[in-house]
């Protein structure tokens, strides 16, 4: 008799035990498909939110020439619908509609001609050719751009737009710190022929390859000529690459036989050589101008610097 009280006292914890181990996967399974559930529910929710916001911006954007086309359809239609209920009274305009209306249907389905059915799979679903093409005022309606659309549409015309706007601003920025701070009598930019500084190192070279042409900005001030690496560090304050001082013996300096040998045809008549007291020493610099027009105002503006004696 102890051992079948045993076996049933066995039993019956085995089948509480059972019992309590399914009620607890059940709360854990109902707690997962719930999350689930509100997850889904919310991407539908958002999903359907910002479809409707879509359509209210579509709206919005098709009196705003977003898109010229459909603005001018949308225009011309209501410029017409305009005209003909200030011409005609709106009961005869809605009888019109109406029996058109009733025509085109009572024409679609006994009068047009019928086209013959071709033989699909079970697969296949039969569709009018009418489905196909879709509802023209669908499609024209949902081809509006929305302003998501504009924005990746004209993303990088922005940009260059917003770069040559901060490009103009940089440049009249930078006219009115040289005309009123440095009060320069010239500036511009220039092609300065610079030594590359493995030049020494290098054996058998040709005497074109010991030297390169250097971009640079550079301003006549007084009897000085400065000059920059790019209108960039000028325009943030950095310290020039270097100066010569028109004083003494200096100003315009020609073209020696190296310099010739080393040029070529179409750089010699745009060439601009200046001499003066350097950093270290007398020196002579050898520039190329972009154009005979900034080459002729930079000439002048060195021959007035070297031979003024009131030039500040």
């Amino acid at each position: 008799s102890d051992l079948e009280s045993s076996k049933v006292i066995c039993e019956e914890l085995v089948r509480t035990a059972s019992l309590s181990q399914g009620n607890g996967v059940g709360v854990i399974g109902s707690s997962l498909s719930t999350l689930n559930t509100v997850r889904t529910l919310g991407g539908t929710l958002q999903n359907q939110i910002s479809f409707v916001v879509d359509m209210i911006e579509k709206a919005r954007n098709a009196f705003n020439f977003s898109n010229p086309r459909i603005t001018v359809l949308i225009m011309l239609c209501l410029s017409v619908l305009w005209t003909v209920l200030a011409l005609i009274p709106t009961r005869i305009v809605i009888l019109i509609g109406g029996i058109a209306q009733f025509g085109a249907t009572y024409y679609d389905k006994y009068m047009s001609p019928r086209k013959k059915k071709r033989e699909v799979s079970s697969e296949d679903k039969k569709t009018d050719a009418s489905d196909v093409g879709g509802n023209v005022f669908e499609n024209m309606f949902l081809s509006i751009p929305t302003d998501e659309d504009l924005r990746r549409t004209y993303f990088w015309e922005a940009r260059r737009v917003g770069e040559r706007e901060r490009e103009k601003y940089a440049m009249a920025k930078r006219q009115t710190r040289v005309e009123k701070l440095w009060k320069a009598r010239w500036h511009g930019s220039l092609v300065m022929k610079e030594k590359k500084a493995d030049a020494n190192d290098t054996q058998n070279s040709s005497a074109r390859s010991s030297w390169s042409w250097k971009g640079i900005f550079a301003l006549i001030e007084g009897h000085r000529f400065i000059w920059w690496r790019s209108e960039k560090h000028f325009d943030t304050g950095e310290s020039p690459l270097g100066q010569i001082f028109f004083a003494g013996h200096s100003g315009l300096a020609g073209l020696s036989p190296l310099d010739l040998r080393e040029l070529t045809k179409e750089e010699i008549p745009s060439v601009v050589s200046i001499f003066g007291r350097g950093q270290q020493g007398q020196q002579k610099i050898t520039m190329l101008a972009p154009s005979l027009e900034l080459k002729d105002s930079l000439e002048n503006a060195v021959f007035f610097a070297s031979t003024d004696a009131k030039a500040d």
